[in-house]
């Protein structure tokens, strides 16, 4: 008897075969041949000298050694390596003529000639290039925006004034944004985007109203801007016990509308930190077009790298802000260079003397370059 694990276990000193299908059966290894010898040397087998030398299954390295000198195959049948050979050769043949006889595969037939064909390399499981290549995901649709400056007075809450403004008019009314004042103590969102009705409340109010998640609860609460977009202002007051900046971006896609959410600066804002730890909000990183205040990003970036991971950077969209004319071009080309492959995009915010005179804003009255540049954030995002 043979045991199992030596049929399985490959014989000393034997190496890999060169042609995987020899692996596919089990063969003896060479202590089980040494017990089955073949019956050219059996004992009891007569000596033939001049016999002619054939390839039986004693001198095939992958048949199974038997003392009758056939190979046994592992649905017990026996058969020579010859006949073997020869059947398999008929086979072969028989498949060639009937391909022959029915046209199949020449060069008449050129789609079946296709399909022979072996595949490119690499197909079908190359990675599928995303957004340029660079492995970014296209969203099916625009999501909650958190708007965060890298330092003081970076822009934010103007970017996030702009971006809900691009929004509402590049849908055409489809799409409601709603901007959160998110800062910790309560910033200058209204004063700066309420250009036509004034806030009725604030975001403390409105969380604490009964059933939040209406629209008409939130047009209640809040100001409105000439394009129709909706701003909730904050106190310094805290939010309602288990109310946060994430249960408030919940109840305004309950309701159908769109948050972005002005949370200002530092990046490290403990009010900010569910929305950072929520992979369907976008992250939108601001910065003054200033050699100090790129200098201020990169420690910001390496924070967010370790509290949330590579994905929320890798995500993420720098908008530089001009505020200087003519500031933008000697840091452009270095935050490209040293940040494009990192973050998900990188948009320039050109000066415009309607945002730099610290009134209330008008879409209407920004230049053409600042509004291209606002939608240019929002496909961005997208």
């Amino acid at each position: 008897m043979v045991d199992i694990d030596d049929r399985v276990r490959p014989g000393p000193g034997s190496g890999p075969s060169e042609d995987p299908r020899s692996d596919f059966w089990f063969r003896l290894d060479d202590g089980a041949a040494a017990q089955h010898p073949p019956a050219a040397q059996h004992p009891s087998a007569p000596q033939h000298p001049s016999a002619p030398q054939h390839p039986s299954a004693a001198q095939h390295p992958s048949a199974a050694q038997h003392p009758s000198g056939v190979q046994q195959e592992p649905d017990g049948r026996h058969s020579t390596q010859a006949e073997e050979d020869s059947r398999r050769a008929e086979v072969a043949a028989r498949l060639v003529e009937a391909v022959r006889a029915g046209g199949v595969g020449g060069e008449e037939d050129s789609e079946v000639a296709a399909l022979m064909q072996p595949s490119p390399g690499g197909s079908p499981t190359d990675r599928v290039p995303l957004r340029g290549g660079q492995g970014r995901l296209v969203r099916a649709a625009l999501p909650p925006v958190l708007v965060l400056g890298g330092s003081g007075s970076s822009g934010a809450t103007t970017v996030a004034l702009g971006l809900a403004a691009a929004a509402g008019v590049d849908s055409e009314g489809a799409v409601w944004p709603v901007v959160v004042d998110a800062t910790l103590g309560g910033g200058d969102v209204a004063l700066r985007g309420c250009d036509a009705v004034a806030p009725m409340s604030t975001l403390q109010k409105w969380l604490g109203t009964s059933d939040p998640g209406v629209a008409a609860t939130v047009g209640a609460c809040s100001g409105q801007t000439s394009t129709g977009v909706r701003v909730l202002p904050r106190t310094p007051d805290p939010l309602p016990r288990r109310e946060s900046l994430v249960s408030a971006a919940r109840h305004l896609e309950t309701a159908g509308l769109l948050g972005v959410f002005d949370a200002g600066a530092p990046v490290t804002s403990r009010l900010a930190a569910p929305l950072l730890a929520d992979p369907r909000v976008g992250l939108v990183l601001t910065v003054a077009a200033r050699p100090d205040a790129i200098n201020r990003l990169q420690p910001a970036l390496g924070w967010l790298d370790e509290n949330f991971g590579e994905f929320v950077v890798g995500d993420a969209v720098i908008v530089l802000t001009e505020q200087v004319p003519g500031s933008a071009a000697t840091v452009l080309e270095h935050v490209r260079t040293h940040l494009g492959s990192w973050v998900r995009a990188i948009v320039q915010v050109p000066f415009d003397i309607h945002l730099a005179t610290g009134g209330p804003i008008t879409w209407h009255r920004l230049t053409a370059e600042t509004r291209d540049a606002y939608l240019a954030l929002l496909g961005a995002l997208r």
